[in-house]
C-alpha cells in the first residue's frame, strides 16, 4: 500500500468537495494525524473554557506563574 499525504484548506469548498469524493469512490482511506503543537494548543483552549486558566495582569506575574 502507497501514501499520499495531501495538504489543503479545511475551509476550501472545493478542497473539501474533491476530497470528499475521492474519499466516496470507496479506493482511498482518511487517516488524520494531530500534531504535538496542535494537541498542546487544544488542551490550552479546554483548559481556558473550562475556567483551569491562569489570569496573569502582568509579564512579572507571568513569569512567577511559569517558574
Amino acid at each position: 500500500m502507497a501514501t499520499i499525504t495531501l495538504h489543503y484548506d479545511a475551509h476550501n469548498d472545493l478542497a473539501q468537495k474533491t476530497l470528499n469524493f475521492l474519499l466516496s469512490l470507496g479506493v482511498f482511506q482518511k487517516e488524520t494525524t494531530i500534531s504535538a503543537a496542535e494537541k498542546r494548543t487544544r488542551k490550552a483552549i479546554e483548559e481556558l473554557e473550562s475556567g483551569n486558566g491562569t489570569v496573569c495582569h502582568s509579564f512579572e506575574d507571568y513569569l512567577k506563574a511559569v517558574q
